[in-house]
Formats: C-alpha cells, structure tokens, sequence
C-alpha cells in the first residue's frame, strides 16, 4: 500500500465492520426484537424453491427466478426464507441470465427457498406468508 500512511490504514481498519455491518451482506445473525416480530404484521410474499439443473455439457447448475435478485451497490442478494418464514438477506454470486432463471454460482443450496419479486416493504427478519394463490396461478399456467 505505497502512499497511504499508517493514520489512513489504521482509519479503514477501524471503518470496515461499521460498512460491512451496515450493508446487511454480512454474516452475523440479526434477531429482530420480540416487540417488533410480535406486532408487526407478516407480508405476503411468493415463494420458489432453489432448484438443480444440468447444462448441455452435464455441469450441474442452481437457479433461482430472475426476479428474485437484489442488485444493489454493485453485489447480487436475495431474501432466502428460514423455517419460521422468517427471511434474511444473503450475497450471492450469478451467473448468466437463462429465460426466466439466474445461474447462482454460490450463496445458496438446492431445495432453499427464496421470495419472488420481493416487495420494498420486505426487510431482514421480517416474517412472511407464503401467497398461494399466486403460486396456484403459476402452476395451472403451466399444466396448460
């Protein structure tokens, strides 16, 4: 690091956990508190589970819908759904775009569950209900 003095180092040092912790991509476990869990009320949300698939050439590969990707500052998330239907915000890294799909190349595993479209409203940690009704609509749309 020629040209940057000790002062300048020391600052991103100390500059660093209050970014990352500030982004929502970081790995510390964020539990919302009871009073807010507990008042606010879930959000409607579609849900689609992360699926494996094979490439021409017999690469295994996993997709999510296009629409579940987060771009924002320049990294790719989504808002992975935990068991309680609670979700959290997750960095993940795409591949290309086929269709409907995005390639993830790492940041999840097949058989999670991920929200579609996810609403402005949607936060970490918020508790969503799965909107089956729209998911009945996708797939009458493809048994037609």
């Amino acid at each position: 690091m020629k040209g940057m003095n000790t002062r300048t180092i020391a600052l991103l040092f100390l500059m660093l956990p209050a970014l990352l912790g500030a982004c929502g991509g970081h790995k510390k476990e964020q539990t919302p508190s009871s009073s807010t869990t507990a008042t606010a009320p879930a959000i409607a949300a579609k849900v689609a589970t992360v699926t494996e698939s094979v490439d021409g050439s017999g690469r295994k590969m996993l997709l999510v819908p296009a629409s579940s990707i987060l771009r924002k500052a320049g990294t790719d998330q989504v808002f992975v759904v935990g068991p309680d239907s609670t979700v959290s915000l997750r960095w993940v890294s795409t591949g290309h775009t086929l269709g409907a799909s995005t390639i993830v190349l790492s940041g999840l595993a097949q058989g999670e569950q991920v929200v579609e479209s996810p609403s402005a409203e949607l936060r970490e940690g918020a508790r969503i209900t799965i909107d089956t009704h729209t998911q009945d609509r996708a797939k009458e749309a493809q048994h037609q």
